[in-house]
């Protein structure tokens, strides 16, 4: 009896172990996995620099935050839920951008809020929220790009009602699971207490930054992001950006730094060679290197503390498609399908 409730023991540890790396962004090695490379770290990164250069776009093309079709594992109740909404809870009136002239659009100054109530830009997320859209001059006005001008800087951040310039947050929500992007609680609830630097309004946000050629020239972000249950990764970083003005694509390097909150550790990710175009917010090609470390003030889990020392990687061949390594050195195709 003591040795069979031993092996009982030793197969939930097993278990649990195995339950918190999938939910934690341990990606699938057997075979291709279109749902947890968007949660590991350097898939965080990813989806906060493509939301903060797709939603700095000319072209109105919002970021989007969407669980994917293809793994019936992540989204099977995603799907039943989709086929049940009306058709007309797709449309684009209920998504507004800052192309859009009628409701859920409203501007003040240089400043412009746009309301999210009960929005699906794509996928089965359901926005609620309020984003602002702020230029550091000019009068903003709806249905134009708020273009900041030359060595202008065009800030985006969430915040707590329309007309406010206090940062909040966005609530994102499927049948089966709910998210939240933070842009107000300080030091974006990293789990090590680091300071991290405000961004704009007093909170967090994207900062991108516009040359005397009117092209962008560097993006500084900051997001908390968790969907209850899966992943929560804190996400701040600059960025630079090499494009010309009017060009549709563009080469981003830097390094962006991901709490995982979940496992107490931090990574570090380092952007090679990325490249976006107008037509995806995520990279087409490039790589982006994800070291991990320890927290300064605050041990890591014994599972975070496996990967301590250890990288992953993602290496993008087209449109969010790319070849995710793990930290144990195994290989898999992903597709990514996550902007914020």
């Amino acid at each position: 009896m003591k040795s069979k409730l031993l092996q009982i023991n030793s197969f939930l540890g097993v278990l649990l172990i195995g339950t918190l790396l999938v939910g934690c962004g341990k990606v699938n090695q057997t075979s291709s996995d279109s749902g947890s490379a968007d949660e590991s770290a350097s898939g965080a990164a990813a989806g906060a620099v493509g939301g903060a250069l797709s939603g700095s776009s000319s072209s109105g093309t919002q970021a989007f935050y969407k669980m994917n079709y293809e793994n019936p594992t992540h989204n099977f109740w995603a799907l039943v839920g989709r086929a049940m909404k009306p058709q007309s809870a797709y449309a684009s009136s209920f998504c507004p951008t800052f192309l859009s002239t009628g409701s859920g659009c409203s501007t003040s100054g240089s400043n412009m809020w746009l309301t999210y109530s009960d929005c699906i830009f794509a996928g089965a997320a359901t926005w609620n929220g309020v984003q602002e859209i702020s230029k550091s001059s000019g009068t903003a006005a709806c249905g134009q790009f708020p273009n900041p001008g030359a060595n202008g800087t065009l800030y985006r951040q969430f915040v707590q009602s329309s007309g406010s310039s206090s940062p909040g947050s966005v609530d994102l929500t499927a049948d089966n699971w709910s998210g939240v992007i933070d842009d107000s609680s300080a030091n974006l609830s990293n789990f090590d207490n680091q300071t991290i630097s405000a961004i704009h309004n007093g909170g967090y946000g994207a900062a991108v930054s516009f040359n005397s050629s009117g092209a962008r020239s560097s993006i500084t972000l900051g997001h908390h992001v968790y969907v209850t249950g899966v992943f929560d990764h804190s996400v701040s970083g600059s960025l630079s950006i090499s494009e010309t003005s009017g060009a549709s694509s563009r080469q981003v390097s830097g390094t962006v730094t991901v709490y995982h909150n979940r496992l107490r550790v931090i990574g570090t990710s380092t952007f090679s060679n990325i490249v976006h175009e107008d037509i995806c917010c995520l990279p087409v090609s490039g790589t982006i290197t994800t070291a991990f470390s320890a927290g300064a003030n605050v041990n890591p889990t014994a599972v975070g503390s496996l990967m301590i020392g250890k990288s992953e990687s993602l290496t993008f061949n087209g449109c969010g498609s790319a070849t995710y390594t793990a930290t144990d050195g195994s290989v898999s195709n992903v597709t990514l399908h996550r902007c914020f």
